[in-house]
């Protein structure tokens, strides 16, 4: 077992490198992988909410709560107050934020169609079945905490 981890880990380690993520920060970026993954939920799911957020990728309430309140301080986030419950408030990016969100997002897309762009079209099919099959397996019942 040992072994099979340490090669996981090294494959880890050496996609996180291909995709950029370096000191926890993307593309070169001032953004953390979780700061830039909380950009990407507001922006894809109007009214969001920190909860559901949380639930969805599953970090710590703390650390998110932590995460949005430096969001909004940087104008990147406005939370906005439900008008139907006053205790809820939705997430929404700034126009700001994006800009910013839209920005990485295409420099994510961009440095994806660099990596693979050596590959010819039944390759990259090839390599997205093999992406498909690791999120299988990895989801497969008695695998919730897999990430």
């Amino acid at each position: 077992m040992e072994n099979i981890v340490n090669k996981i880990r090294g494959f880890n380690r050496f996609y996180t490198r291909i995709i950029g993520v370096v000191n926890n920060h993307i593309l070169e970026s001032r953004y953390s992988l979780s700061e830039v993954r909380v950009m990407y939920e507001i922006y894809h799911n109007p009214k969001i909410t920190a909860r559901q957020i949380k639930e969805i990728i599953q970090v710590d309430e703390g650390y998110l709560s932590r995460l949005i309140k430096k969001l909004v301080t940087l104008n990147i986030v406005n939370k906005i107050k439900s008008q139907d419950d006053h205790r809820i408030s939705y997430l929404k990016l700034t126009e700001n934020g994006e800009k910013i969100f839209l920005n990485l997002n295409q420099r994510s897309s961009d440095a994806i169609s660099e990596i693979i762009q050596h590959l010819n079209k039944g390759e990259q099919e090839e390599l997205i079945l093999l992406y498909k099959k690791i999120e299988i397996l990895l989801t497969k019942k008695g695998n919730q905490n897999a990430d």
